[in-house]
């Protein structure tokens, strides 16, 4: 067996705080005030997710379980270290799979088992490349590569989600116990060399030497992560939430706790104070941190600091002790199933959000509640705790990895069903959207051309079918993809990307600037191009509207740069026209204005037009239904109930007129009317889906939009009309 003699066993007991001692028999083997602020963090989340409205920052629940699992695993370690000498990675690695792998793989086959019956079909892909990451503890890179924002994205939350957390401690159970084997192989050497020179006999790693090495180890790894972590969240990467890199000076914050803590019962009344301080800490985040907190980053310094504070003080008593509400039956009851409670709490939420439509209300949130407790008990007494004492399950630890592995592939096994229903439907819309894409190519007027005789027919005859697909429109129908994907720009990147497309030599330059909403602008542009003949040069930079004034934005700074930057290649360039567009929901810096942001967007088209450049501002589409997609896939044949009312889908678009004003040379172009009637906004117009995700509009629709952007260009170069 993979084993590693590491430590002589001290003969003087050292006491430590519900930490390690090298004399194991003095140490606390049960702590109360662990098993409070797990149920304290499981509740958090809880909460959170239910109502976030109530409880704005109860993700930090995570953070706290976070720095639990870093000193109990720590603690878990030095104490076999202590009493055997040595510490036996295939048996820590055999009991991590039998404490959390069945009642982990037992939700992801419930979810495999029944998500297709609530999730819409739009989110069955992701669903399997989720379930499988969540079997193999992946999900959280999984979800990093996605750049999904854990708060605010468009992207709907998987009932898998939450597998992200428990991904990133697997992952450090795989690397702590190696830390611990190097420092010790670490001691050991320096010991050996010792014993050399000075006594000639074999040596021994000490308890001293030992705890100096790890603390340096995990000194080195919790300031590396914790630095990434502050940079990748200043950088505004959406990544940072999920990697394992900045999480792991939490689970490291844990770790050092466990070597240095020592237990004592002196200094009651302010170990007293200490636990309430950290729980202070706790419920300041919880209440005070929001969705647009840059997290984690130093903002997870507070609660991480704050579960630190309660694991110190340890044991409290007196007035302001917390020994009776930590010990208290209930709380206790809800630590010891915590882990079931957050593996049951995300797929019941998601499935009651997805089967409504809507969050639950309070008392909805409390049946909900009910739920997740009857099945996290079910699991924990019924799986999780029988599994993790029987006596077959304990008898061999290689066997015991086995069956793991074994079970993780079948259970992965079974998440192919999500591919293979989403495939079928997905053949099944495809053969449809081609049908469309016939008629397009024979002239036929679909999209917006439809919206000209004021009905906005979802469908032009009795064939239903749309273009795109509504399950890959988000995938196939990027903005740019009429250009081969040679242009596809990134939020990361330091200037605006230059593509060149049209006629090289066309007598008329068009320039389109802006961010994705003037991205997805672009088809419509180069079909007027192409028409006449025009050169197109794009400067584009996702979430970077182009204006003079600052967008409250993590990366604000970058983006006026990259617009100082555009302003002087355009200059150079010198376009007859500039279109412009950009995302409604920017919110910029006040400015004094009635709409703040006006000034910078003026400021930065006079600069164009003193230079004789003229430019088409086109007023951003109106917003669908955030889960527009999700919605159409379910009512595919009858999407007009996926339609959102013309007054909350043009709210916040009126900034471009005020901007415009005293600014000779600019054109604000809004086409409102090719989206909307004058009641709704539907989702498919024309047999065309307008919208391929919460704010952006399909490649396809865009492309309809022409002959509306192509007036709106030759008219500002002095164009004559044409039919």
């Amino acid at each position: 067996m993979l084993e590693q003699a590491v430590l002589t066993t001290p003969t003087k007991a050292v006491a430590g705080t519900g930490g390690v001692a090298p004399d194991a028999g003095s140490e606390r083997r049960f702590l109360p005030e662990i098993q409070a602020l797990r149920a304290l963090a499981v509740l958090l989340v809880i909460a959170y997710h239910l109502r976030p409205d109530l409880v704005p920052g109860g993700f930090i629940g995570v953070d706290v379980f976070f720095v639990i699992s870093g000193y109990l695993i720590t603690r878990q370690m030095l104490r076999e270290v202590q009493e055997t000498g040595r510490l036996r990675l295939l048996h820590f690695w055999a009991n991590r799979a039998r404490r959390i792998l069945p009642a982990g793989l037992l939700v992801i086959l419930l979810i495999v088992l029944t998500a297709t019956f609530v999730v819409p079909v739009t989110e069955w892909h992701d669903l399997g490349q989720q379930a499988i990451a969540s079997v193999f503890y992946l999900q959280n890179w999984v979800l990093a590569a996605q750049s999904v924002d854990y708060s605010n994205s468009d992207n709907a939350a998987t009932p898998f989600q939450h597998f992200w957390s428990l991904a990133v401690e697997e992952q450090f159970y795989l690397l702590w116990p190696l830390l611990v084997v190097i420092a010790a192989q670490w001691a050991l050497r320096l010991r050996r060399s010792r014993s050399q020179v000075l006594q000639r006999r074999p040596a021994r790693a000490s308890w001293p030497v030992l705890r100096r090495n790890l603390l340096v180890l995990f000194g080195v790894l919790v300031i590396g992560s914790f630095v990434d972590s502050w940079y990748q969240v200043a950088t505004a990467d959406a990544a940072a939430y999920f990697v394992t890199t900045t999480r792991l000076w939490e689970l490291g914050v844990g770790g050092i706790l466990a070597i240095l803590l020592r237990y004592t019962d002196r200094l009651r009344l302010l170990r007293s104070a200490l636990a309430s301080a950290g729980l202070v800490a706790i419920g300041i985040g919880a209440f005070a941190f929001t969705a647009s907190t840059p997290f984690p980053g130093p903002a997870a310094l507070l609660p991480t600091l704050g579960a630190a504070g309660v694991i110190i003080a340890g044991r409290t008593s007196g007035p302001i002790g917390w020994d009776r509400a930590f010990g208290w039956a209930p709380v206790q009851w809800v630590g010891n199933i915590s882990y079931s409670l957050y593996l049951w709490h995300f797929p019941v939420a998601v499935y009651f959000t997805d089967l409504a439509g809507r969050r639950p209300t309070g008392l909805e949130s409390l049946g909900l509640v009910m739920i997740m407790i009857v099945g996290a008990a079910g699991s924990y007494y019924w799986l999780e705790r029988p599994i993790r004492t029987a006596p077959w399950a304990r008898r061999s630890d290689p066997r015991a990895l086995i069956a793991a592995g074994l079970t993780m592939l079948l259970v992965a096994s079974t998440t192919s069903l999500f591919w293979i229903r989403s495939s079928d439907q997905e053949q099944t819309w495809d053969s449809a959207s081609s049908r469309v894409q016939a008629r397009i190519q024979d002239g036929s007027p679909v999209g917006a051309a439809l919206t000209r005789d004021g009905k906005y027919r979802a469908f032009i005859g009795a064939d239903r079918a749309m273009l795109p697909n509504p399950i890959t429109a988000k995938t196939k129908d990027q903005f740019l993809d009429t250009v081969e994907g040679r242009c596809e720009p990134k939020r990361t990147d330091p200037l605006a990307r230059r593509c060149d497309f049209g006629e090289p030599q066309g007598k008329i330059t068009v320039a389109v600037v802006g961010d994705s909403h003037a991205r997805m602008y672009t088809p419509a542009v180069l079909a007027a191009a192409h028409r006449h003949g025009w050169r197109v040069v794009t400067y584009i930079r996702n979430s970077c509207p182009y204006s003079h004034t600052a967008r409250i934005f993590p990366d604000a700074e970058s983006c006026l740069a990259s617009n100082r930057s555009t302003a002087q290649r355009l200059k150079k360039l010198h376009p007859d026209v500039v279109v412009t567009a950009f995302f409604a929901g920017s919110r910029f810096v006040d400015d004094g204005r009635q709409w703040a942001g006006t000034a910078g967007l003026g400021a930065a088209w006079r600069e164009l037009t003193d230079d004789g450049i003229r430019v088409v501002a086109i007023q951003d589409s109106p917003a669908p239904r955030k889960d527009v997609l999700a919605c159409v896939s379910e009512h595919y044949r009858h999407p007009q109930g996926c339609s959102n009312r013309r007054s909350d889908a043009i709210k916040g678009r009126g900034i471009l007129q005020p901007a415009a004003r005293g600014v000779a040379g600019v054109t604000v172009l809004t086409m409102t009317d090719r989206f909307c009637s004058t009641t709704v906004c539907p989702a498919v117009i024309g047999d065309v889906l307008v919208y391929i995700d919460g704010n952006h509009i399909s490649r396809t629709y865009s492309r309809t939009l022409a002959p509306d952007v192509d007036r709106a260009i030759s008219a500002a170069a002095g164009l004559p009309k044409r039919s």
